[in-house]
């Protein structure tokens, strides 16, 4: 039960990810500034969000297989990844496109919601 209650935020997560994805215009406004787009914003904190989830979860209800030590690193591999897989996935949805800046921002947001986690966990255990 303990592997459910940590494993299922995150897999609800990345199915309504790719759920929002699947839509033909997504459904948050995207007003522009000269230098950054709103968009790059909502990216960083999507995926933020997922690895938060991620980290939680591996910290939580580790794998067996996975040594302790590698637990940030795989979160945030995981979510970049999808970042990426989602990225190739909106490449085939009419109305959407993949772009490198997106992907970028989904990795800086992925890296810094690990990383939160991270120095989190490490003060409370100190």
């Amino acid at each position: 039960m303990k592997i459910l209650k940590f494993w299922a935020p995150p897999l609800l997560y990345m199915a309504l990810i790719f759920v929002i994805s699947s839509l033909e215009q997504p459904p948050l406004p995207m007003p522009k500034f000269e230098w950054l787009t709103i968009d790059k914003l909502y990216h960083f904190a999507e995926y933020g969000i997922l690895s938060v989830l991620l980290a939680m979860a591996f910290v939580n209800a580790p794998p067996k297989w996975l040594p302790a030590n590698w637990i940030w690193v795989v979160a945030a591999l995981i979510s970049i990844l999808y970042g990426a897989s989602d990225e190739l996935h909106q490449m085939f949805v009419p109305g959407r496109f993949a772009t490198i800046a997106d992907w970028v921002s989904d990795v800086i947001g992925s890296v810094a919601g690990v990383l939160g986690v991270y120095l989190y966990y490490k003060k409370r255990n100190n």
